[in-house]
């Protein structure tokens, strides 16, 4: 067992690290404040997840776009032949020294062998990951992987011992087994407020949960609940019928939207699956729902919760928590092979978000949830439910079944071995004096190249502007820019808009990346309207004057087309 800051002098001298330890002991706390340090010091790090919810926790991508594998599993020389292809990859592997993958209980041992695989090709080394510091972060008794012939939906239920011994962990990887990871088992307790919850979940995660204990739970069970508190379900027909249920029960009118699809039978499914997205999507006024796409030019993440509050051009005008105001258009997802498009989808890329699954909720912290685990049917489902909320009396149960507690053995036995090497490197690492400690840090920042001055950050700053012109040369489009260069897109605005002032740029220049939409011209013509009313182009002003209509970024890009 260790300290997040012990935790953080490992991952700053360089080591391979095995992040891991109970639900809110602090995971995620450390390796943001690892990405924070190396961004400091100018170090590339790839932040990535094997969901996209993880995913955007930490501002990141999933590994399987980071490393354009997308719903691959494993590779043939074909793939990789493909692969090497992509100058994007290229650029991307090229200045990436760090390496992070987090929720990685989630992915499967086949999937990491195939990340080690694309990380040597690109980086052109045969060490483990192609010579990267990587840093695996997760909980094995949370979630375990998703495998492709057993998505765990409702027609799965219980799992044979046969199939259990073959559930594909990462850890039973070649290249888990080859990296030298050092674990960090944090023993800090930051998301549980009481003592009572924590025993409990300490309790299922030692496999023995006592007749105590079962009672406290038994006594959470309710029969009535409120309908404002978060619902967590562990089959998806549970959370689309109460979703249901709730989109009936509003006094509107629907507007229903079709998804459209072209390609294989066999791909366009991995594409629904892998997407979220419903093939008939239907909301009214008044319905919660979360964006399933990830979308940089209009400004929303996969996992965006918001409101419906209108239809405007036929489609529905999201609003957030926070004031952002969204238009949510049809988006795709194809899967290609090459220049060639083997399968796309085509939807409005929203669903309901009233109720979630336990498998969607993995990263959450809720004050209040009402859980319905009288159907588990996978070990973690009930662990991950249960450490989801802060106190005993934040947790309300509509009932629980003998999986809901329970834990797989493989992870048992594991577990034994973590906390022993975690306790092993504890002890080296305290017995290390600040000397050493230093000489191993520099050691691996010279080998990364870090800066030690501000001075390198800032050639390397005024030289960005170069490459996204260049790109913009090149017509790419802005996912295509902000793929390549792994910037957001307020980063690329930016940039263009420098340029511009500066005359390097010509306006002509950035006029194929205009938007042909409906909603983009009305926005070109009310932002228009707004800087000849304010008489400024100040961003502030005119968000005012437009009612907080579009985000200071959406106003931003207007801009650029007024000039």
């Amino acid at each position: 067992m260790m300290t997040q800051k012990e935790a953080l002098k490992i991952l700053k001298m360089g080591k391979n690290v095995f992040l891991t330890g109970p639900a809110g002991s602090g995971k995620t706390h450390v390796l943001n404040e690892y990405i924070n340090f190396l961004k400091q010091h100018g170090v590339e790090v790839a932040v990535t997840a094997s969901t996209g919810i993880a995913a955007t926790h930490l501002k990141g991508m999933t590994i399987h776009s980071w490393t354009g594998l997308g719903i691959k599993d494993f590779l043939t020389d074909y793939d990789l032949d493909n692969l090497e292809q992509k100058q994007y990859l290229w650029k991307r592997f090229e200045k990436t020294k760090v390496l992070i993958i987090d929720e990685i209980s989630m992915l499967s041992y086949s999937t990491l062998d195939a990340i080690d695989q694309v990380s040597k090709l690109f980086k052109r080394n045969n060490e483990p990951f192609g010579g990267l510091q990587v840093i695996f972060s997760g909980d094995f008794f949370q979630l375990p992987p998703i495998e492709r012939k057993q998505m765990y939906d409702e027609q799965t239920i219980f799992m044979d011992e046969e199939e259990i011994s073959r559930t594909p962990f990462a850890f039973k990887s070649k290249a888990w087994k080859e990296c030298d990871l050092y674990t960090c088992y944090l023993s800090e307790q930051f998301r549980q407020e009481d003592n009572i919850l924590m025993n409990l979940l300490c309790e299922i995660r030692e496999g023995e949960l006592s007749e105590k204990s079962l009672e406290i739970l038994n006594k959470r069970i309710i029969k009535e609940d409120n309908p404002e508190i978060t619902k967590l379900y562990t089959h998806n027909i549970n959370v689309d019928n109460f979703n249901s249920q709730k989109l009936y029960s509003i006094k509107a009118d629907e507007r229903a939207y079709l998804m459209s699809s072209r390609g294989k039978a066999p791909l366009i499914e991995s594409l629904k699956r892998g997407s979220l997205v419903p093939e008939r999507l239907v909301l009214k006024k008044g319905a919660l729902v979360m964006f399933v796409k990830n979308n940089p030019i209009a400004g929303y993440v996969n996992g965006t919760v918001g409101e419906v509050v209108d239809f405007e051009e036929g489609y529905p005008v999201i609003v957030t928590k926070n004031g952002e105001r969204f238009i949510a258009t049809p988006q795709t997802w194809s899967i290609e092979e090459g220049d060639k498009i083997l399968a796309e989808i085509s939807q409005v890329p929203l669903k309901l978000a009233w109720a979630v699954t336990i498998h969607k909720s993995q990263g959450m912290t809720l004050d209040k949830a009402v859980i319905d685990l009288s159907k588990s049917f996978i070990e973690g489902q009930g662990y991950v439910a249960l450490s989801r909320v802060k106190t005993l009396e934040g947790l309300f149960l509509k009932g629980f079944n003998a999986m809901a507690v329970k834990v797989h053995d493989e992870i048992l036995n594991l577990d034994k071995k973590l906390k022993s090497d975690s306790e092993e490197i504890f002890i080296h690492i305290n017995k290390m004096t600040p000397e050493e400690f230093q000489k191993q840090h520099q050691e691996f920042f010279e080998k990364i190249g870090a800066s030690k001055n501000k001075t390198k950050e800032i050639v390397e700053k005024l030289s960005t502007y170069e490459i996204t012109h260049n790109l913009i040369k090149n017509k790419k489009t802005f996912e295509e820019i902000a793929e390549e260069r792994d910037i957001k897109m307020p980063t690329i605005l930016s940039h263009i808009e420098k340029l511009l002032e500066e005359k390097v740029l010509l306006n002509k220049e950035i006029e194929y990346l205009k938007p042909k939409t409906k909603e983009f011209k009305q926005m070109l013509k009310d932002v228009k309207k707004a800087v000849e009313k304010v008489g400024d182009e100040k961003l502030t002003p005119l968000f005012t004057f437009l009612d907080k209509k579009y985000s200071f970024e959406q106003i931003k890009l207007a801009l650029l087309f007024l000039k």
